[in-house]
This record gives structure tokens, C-alpha cells and sequence, in this order.
């Protein structure tokens, strides 16, 4: 598993707000085939984060399709974890 954080780096009149609805189409797919298990911005509007379930090398191939990491609106730090899920998460 990998987890994701992600931080805004450019004023919020600098991106293009498609970008983030881009973001969120493939967030949306790839929480439908399971590759990601939770995802969501921080309040604060600094950034999000998001918990990858899949191989390093399909890791890095999401990560670099991004939109928000093509158009460099994000900077990303990610791990690799062995996180142990609730019962209710793995249901």
C-alpha cells in the first residue's frame, strides 16, 4: 500500500479548476477497481491525501498521470506502508 500526501503548491486563481475535476474522475475510477482505498483534501485547502493499494510499479505510472502532477499545481511525498485495515474497511 502507499500513502500519499499531497500538497498544493500555486494560488488557487493559478489552476485551472478542470484540473481538479480531472483529479477527481480518475481518483473515482481507480476507487472503483479497488486501487484506491481512501482519498480526500484536507480541510484547510492545503493539499489531500490518498491510500494506493497496487504494485510500485502501477504506483508510479498513477502518480505521474496525475493532472494535478502534470500541470505542477501539486508536490507529492508518498510511502510505502503496511498499514492493518478495520474489519469495516475490509468488508
Amino acid at each position: 500500500m502507499w500513502l500519499v500526501q499531497l500538497g498544493i503548491k500555486k494560488p488557487m486563481d493559478q489552476i485551472n479548476p478542470k484540473w481538479f475535476e480531472e483529479h477527481e474522475n480518475r481518483n473515482q475510477q481507480l476507487r472503483a477497481k479497488g486501487v484506491i482505498l481512501a482519498s480526500g483534501p484536507f480541510v484547510d485547502g492545503s493539499g489531500g491525501c490518498i491510500v494506493y493499494n497496487c504494485s510500485q510499479e502501477e504506483f508510479m505510472s498513477i502518480i505521474q498521470a496525475d493532472p494535478l502532477v502534470i500541470h505542477d499545481v501539486v508536490d507529492y511525498d508518498y510511502k510505502d506502508w503496511n498499514a492493518a485495515l478495520s474489519a469495516k474497511i475490509q468488508s
